[in-house]
């Protein structure tokens, strides 16, 4: 457990990490000294009581718990740090530093300007790969659950990193090589969806609402289609339960109903246009429209009233 102590004064704030131990130097402090590595705090040790104390200067930093306290964090930051992690244990290993001495806690990483710095503990009794499965944690906690590709990163590199020998960079091209699948898979389907719709005589210009309605369409069907990538009981959405505000994006979409989101869309969109169809005319035709919005997921609204009851009962 890292003891640790936030100082700061009028010109400059500090932030001291303990050991309960007499403090030691190895070869690792002068290196550090005669060497500012990019990605470290600059580190100054002593002791204080009898205990080993390491001072860090972090003036007009941020922690990362501070920045998403009250805010999310998106799939690109994730990658921004795991980039940054990967940058600094490969500069640390070239000094023949510890990677194992990299602290790798929420309170203890800082931003300055877009730019991630990180604490090296010398002594530090916990894993590495320990406390970066922690960091996966965290991500987890404080993800954007609107961002779909952040909330398929967080949990590949969550599961990943519960393995007893893993490799980040292999983790990260892993994730880069499904994503670029699912993309594809989606622009197929956004293609398909097209094709439908321009097959059924739906040409409005680019600005109608009409074609705003089909857009939304699209987006709804790209959404069932990134879903489907992985089945409605894989095993990413009962990951997915284990951390209860995670979802799958698919509880918003019903894909066992009689029609899919396009054809209940086209079924309002036509319903206009066979006012005189001669079946019983544009009160029969919008009723079946409206039944089919009826099918929900929530199970059939049976006893929705519609405004056309009335008028239907009255013909």
């Amino acid at each position: 457990m890292v003891q640790a102590e936030f100082e700061t004064k009028l010109n400059r704030s500090c932030l001291h990490l303990y050991k309960e131990e007499h403090y030691e130097e190895d070869y690792q402090m002068p290196m550090l000294r005669q060497n500012q590595l990019d990605g470290l705090l600059k580190v100054e040790g002593c002791e204080v009581e009898g205990k080993a104390r390491y001072t860090y200067e972090i003036s007009g930093l941020t922690s990362m718990k501070n920045m998403y306290e009250n805010t999310c964090i998106k799939k690109q930051e994730i990658e921004g740090v795991i980039a940054r992690i990967l940058e600094v244990t490969e500069t640390l290993q070239r000094y023949m530093l510890d990677p194992n001495c990299l602290v790798l806690k929420p309170e203890y990483i800082f931003n300055k300007e877009g730019q991630w710095f990180f604490c090296f503990f010398p002594g530090m009794e916990e894993d590495l790969c320990k406390l970066f499965h922690e960091l996966t944690e965290y991500f987890v906690r404080m993800l954007d659950y609107e961002d779909t590709e952040g909330i398929f990163l967080a949990y590949e590199l969550h599961k990943a990193t519960l393995q007893e020998h893993y490799d980040v960079e292999l983790i990260m091209k892993e994730y880069k090589s499904r994503e670029s699948e699912r993309n594809k898979m989606l622009k197929e389907k956004k293609k398909t969806v097209r094709v439908k719709r321009e097959s059924k005589g739906y040409d409005y210009g680019r600005n109608s609402s009409k074609e705003k309605e089909y857009e939304n369409c699209v987006s709804n069907s790209d959404k069932e289609n990134e879903y489907k990538i992985y089945g409605r009981n894989s095993s990413v959405e009962n990951e997915y339960k284990n951390y209860g505000n995670i979802f799958s994006v698919a509880d918003e979409y019903d894909t066992d109903s009689d029609c899919s989101a396009y054809d209940r869309d086209a079924q309002i969109h036509m319903a206009d246009t066979i006012c005189e169809d001669g079946v019983g005319g544009w009160w029969k035709s919008w009723r079946k429209a409206a039944n089919g919005i009826r099918r929900k997921r929530w199970g059939n609204w049976d006893d929705l009233i519609l405004e056309t009851d009335r008028q239907e009962e009255e013909s």
